[in-house]
């Protein structure tokens, strides 16, 4: 997706490592999210923080806007939840970049209603903009979930199911909103241990 700073951009702001809260405020970082009140008919300063994710994480994608000589590059994000702009909203925002839109989901109040027992995890690991210092280890996560929440885009009640890649990002960023970090699954005596029966993707 190349973005027109002048046109797409939801809110006035060009997105900045500002937003950002790190792991060193737990008051925030782990802290429970409150769910919306109204996904469908949002207050002001909800949209704006819905906005703000989706601006950064598309922004951040693009290597064109976002120069990594720049002055303020951005990590680039697949996914950002509302806790890492400082909010404890129940919301996040994801996008694949499988086609030139994008798959996008902007996610409120949304909860995982069924998982695998198959254990799936990213063979290098896993990053978060709210971790400095990228902590290594493999983080296992279910290889099937299956999402219910309100989708800000479509403006629709959605049930997802997904595999793989997609489970773990979100997964990932729904665990932002109950004050849970990747690393938190890390083993802490073998950080690399894995079991015979996981899928490293």
């Amino acid at each position: 997706m190349k973005l027109d700073i002048e046109k797409d951009l939801l809110q006035s702001e060009i997105p900045t490592n500002k937003w950002l809260v790190k792991d060193d405020n737990k008051k925030i970082i782990r802290s429970t999210s409150v769910n919306v009140a109204d996904p469908a008919n949002l207050k002001p300063e909800e949209e704006l923080i819905m906005q703000r994710l989706i601006d950064f994480t598309r922004y951040s994608q693009d290597p064109i806007l976002n120069k990594e000589d720049g002055k303020d590059y951005l990590r680039p994000a697949v996914g950002l939840a509302a806790p890492q702009i400082g909010a404890n909203l129940n919301m996040f925002f994801a996008r694949f970049e499988y086609t030139e839109e994008g798959e996008e989901y902007a996610m409120i109040n949304a909860k995982i209603i069924a998982k695998s027992e198959q254990i799936v995890a990213l063979e290098d690991g896993e990053g978060c903009l709210s971790v400095e210092v990228d902590r290594e280890g493999i983080v296992p996560r279910a290889y099937k979930i299956i999402v219910e929440g309100y989708d800000y885009l479509t403006k629709k009640n959605v049930q997802l199911t997904l595999r793989q890649y997609r489970s773990i990002v979100f997964q990932h960023e729904l665990e932002h909103n109950i004050g849970k970090l990747y690393y938190d699954h890390i083993n802490n005596d073998d950080p690399w241990f894995i079991q015979k029966d996981w899928i490293l993707i």
